[in-house]
C-alpha cells in the first residue's frame, strides 16, 4: 500500500463552495463585528475612538459592508445594541450574509461624549468584539496600526483596511492572537482588491471564519464548556424533578451530593446544607402526611428527643429496683412497694406494698396487661394484672395492698397458668 497517497494531516478548505456548505451545516449563527475608524496619524486607541465621524471613503466602506438601519424598533439580530430608548446610537450597519446575521459596531455611530477622552460608550461594545476592522486612513507609506495600539482583552482578530484613492483599491491585513487557529480563506498576494464586491465577500468569510476559530481557542473554548454545562444541568434539573427523591436509598451520604467539592471545608458544608435540605423534606413530608404535630412543643426547640431523660421526681426517697412507663406515667419497684408516679409535682401513689417484693415487670399496654416477677429463688412467682383494673383501684382509693389481696375478677396465678400453656 501506497501511503504517499494519502493526507498526513487536516488540509483547509479554499473552494468557496465548500466553505458554504460547512457554513449550512453549522447552522446559522449571527455574528457582531466592531468597526474603528482611524484618522492618518492617530497611534492610541483614544484618539480613534474620539473621532466623531468618518471621512467619505469610510462612508463608502460603511455602504460597501451593509445597510444603514434605524436602531429604534429594530426587530432583526441587533448585536447588543438598544432598540429602545437609543442609548447606543441612533442608527449601525447590518447585513445578512449567506444566511448569518451580522451587526457592525461602529465607532462613529455610536454615542460620543466629549468629557469622557476615552469614550467608554464606544469601548464597550467595540471592545468586547472578537474581531474589529480598522479602517485606517493614508496612503501605505504612512505609519501603519498596531493591535498594540487598542488596550482589549477580548478582541483577538484585527482586520486592517486601507483604500486608494488613486486606483480605487482596498488592501486587507489581518492580525491574529497567536492562540487562534489557522483560518480560510488566505490572503491573496498581494492582498489588493479592485473588485469591490470580491473584497466584500472575501472579507466577510474572513471574518466569520476568524471568530469561528478563535472560540476553539482555551478561553472561548472553556467558557463555551462551561456554558454548555450549565444548560444542560439546568436542562437535567428541569426535566427531572424527582431526581433527589431516591437519594436517600444510596450507600454514601456523599453521593446525595449532586457535586462534591474539592475543599474539605466546602465538602463539609455542602453535605450539611444537603442533610438540612433532606431533613425539611422528610419533615414536610410528615406533617402533610398528617403523622407529625406542627406544634412548636413537638417540633420545635421545646421539644425533648426520645432519648433524652425526663424527670419526674428530683427527691425520691427509695431506691428503685424496676420500672416501666405506664402511657404518662412511670410505675415503679422499690424496696418499700410498687408506686406510681403521675407527676412531678404530685406525691408517689402506692399501689402494693412491701410484700410484693417485685424483682421485673413489663407493662403491655395495647393488651391491658401488667406483668410482675416478684421474690426470688423457688418462691419466684409469675403475676399478671389488668391495667384497667389497676386504674379503676386506683381511683375508687381500692388499692392493692399486698400480693393477697387480688380483685375477685382476676386470679393472677390463674392467668399466668394461662400464659405459661399458650406459650408452650
Amino acid at each position: 500500500m501506497n501511503f504517499d497517497k494519502f493526507e498526513k494531516g487536516p488540509r483547509e478548505i479554499l473552494n468557496p463552495d465548500i466553505q458554504k456548505v460547512s457554513s449550512d451545516q453549522m447552522g446559522s449563527v449571527n455574528f457582531k463585528f466592531g468597526v474603528l475608524y482611524a484618522m492618518d496619524g492617530q497611534l492610541t486607541d483614544d484618539e480613534m475612538f474620539s473621532n466623531e465621524k468618518g471621512s467619505e471613503n469610510f462612508e463608502k466602506f460603511l455602504n460597501l459592508l451593509g445597510d444603514k438601519i434605524t436602531l429604534q424598533g429594530w426587530t432583526g439580530y441587533r448585536g447588543g445594541l438598544d432598540t429602545k430608548n437609543d442609548t447606543t446610537g441612533l442608527e449601525s450597519i447590518y447585513t445578512v450574509y449567506q444566511g448569518h446575521e451580522l451587526m457592525f459596531h461602529v465607532s462613529t455611530m455610536l454615542p460620543y461624549s466629549k468629557e469622557n477622552k476615552q469614550q467608554v460608550e464606544r469601548k464597550r461594545h467595540i471592545g468586547n468584539d472578537i474581531v474589529t476592522i480598522v479602517f485606517q486612513e493614508g496612503d501605505d507609506a504612512s505609519s501603519s496600526f498596531k493591535p498594540s495600539m487598542i488596550r482589549s482583552h477580548f478582541t483577538h482578530i484585527f482586520a486592517l483596511v486601507r483604500y486608494n484613492s488613486h486606483n480605487k483599491s482596498y488592501r486587507l491585513k489581518i492580525f491574529s492572537e497567536e492562540s487562534v487557529p489557522l483560518f480560510g480563506p488566505p490572503l491573496p498576494s498581494p492582498p489588493v482588491f479592485t473588485d469591490h464586491q470580491e473584497f466584500r465577500d472575501f472579507l466577510l468569510v474572513k471574518l466569520i471564519n476568524g471568530e469561528k476559530a478563535t472560540l476553539e481557542t482555551p478561553t472561548f473554548a472553556q467558557k463555551r464548556q462551561r456554558t454548555l454545562d450549565m444548560l444542560i444541568r439546568t436542562l437535567y434539573q428541569d426535566l427531572t424533578p424527582d431526581l433527589h427523591k431516591n437519594m436517600l436509598n444510596r450507600r454514601s451520604f456523599s453521593d446525595v451530593l449532586p457535586e462534591s467539592p474539592r475543599s474539605a471545608r466546602k465538602k463539609e458544608e455542602a453535605r450539611q446544607a444537603e442533610f438540612v435540605r433532606i431533613g425539611q423534606a422528610l419533615k414536610l413530608k410528615t406533617i402533610v402526611r398528617g403523622d407529625a404535630p406542627t406544634s412548636l412543643v413537638t417540633t420545635g426547640t421545646c421539644r425533648k428527643e426520645p432519648w433524652e431523660p425526663q424527670s419526674f421526681c428530683s427527691s425520691f426517697p427509695h431506691e428503685i429496683v424496676y420500672g416501666d412507663s405506664w402511657g404518662q406515667s412511670l410505675l415503679v419497684a422499690t424496696e418499700a412497694g410498687v408506686m406510681l408516679l403521675e407527676d412531678i409535682q404530685t406525691v408517689p401513689v402506692p399501689v402494693f406494698d412491701r410484700t410484693m417484693a417485685v424483682k421485673q415487670m413489663h407493662i403491655l399496654d395495647p393488651q391491658d396487661l401488667l406483668i410482675l416477677r416478684a421474690d426470688k429463688g423457688k418462691d419466684a412467682r409469675l403475676y399478671v394484672y389488668r391495667l384497667s383494673t389497676i386504674r379503676t383501684g386506683l381511683k375508687e382509693k381500692h388499692l392493692i395492698r399486698n400480693k393477697s389481696s387480688v380483685p375477685r375478677d382476676l386470679s393472677p396465678c390463674l392467668l399466668a397458668s394461662t400464659l405459661i400453656a399458650d406459650s408452650m
